[in-house]
């Protein structure tokens, strides 16, 4: 097979406790090297069969599933739109890593503070 290289890439399982905005962007990075980012838009693209788009929604899910661990699938495992999978994980853990940022941001300036103080 000359001419055609193909490239492994290894995603961390989210599981919740990470940081949600990282493991976005690696996905989206994954999904674009396979040629499955446009299933992540909420309609079919003009111009590609019923049956293509199917296809690739469907692996595009399941690609995004097998990034998942097994308490945060849980939550998206039934659905079969990619676009709705992301959605709902970006709502349950986009705020949630935001929230983390500012508790530690707030958490910084208080030890600076505290330091400041000695």
């Amino acid at each position: 097979m000359s001419g055609i290289s193909f490239a492994k890439f290894d995603v961390v399982k989210f599981d919740g406790s990470g940081n949600f905005g990282l493991w976005q962007r690696r996905v989206k990075d994954l999904l674009v090297q396979q040629g499955m980012m446009k299933a992540l838009y909420e309609k079919q693209p003009e111009g590609m069969n019923d049956m293509d788009w199917k296809d690739l929604e469907v692996k595009t899910a399941a690609t995004i599933r097998l990034c998942l661990a097994d308490d945060v699938m849980y939550h998206v495992m039934d659905e079969e739109s990619s676009a709705t999978i992301w959605l709902k994980l970006e709502s349950r853990y986009m705020s949630k890593s935001l929230t983390n940022k500012c508790t530690l941001s707030k958490n910084c300036m208080v030890l600076r503070w505290q330091m400041a103080q000695i």
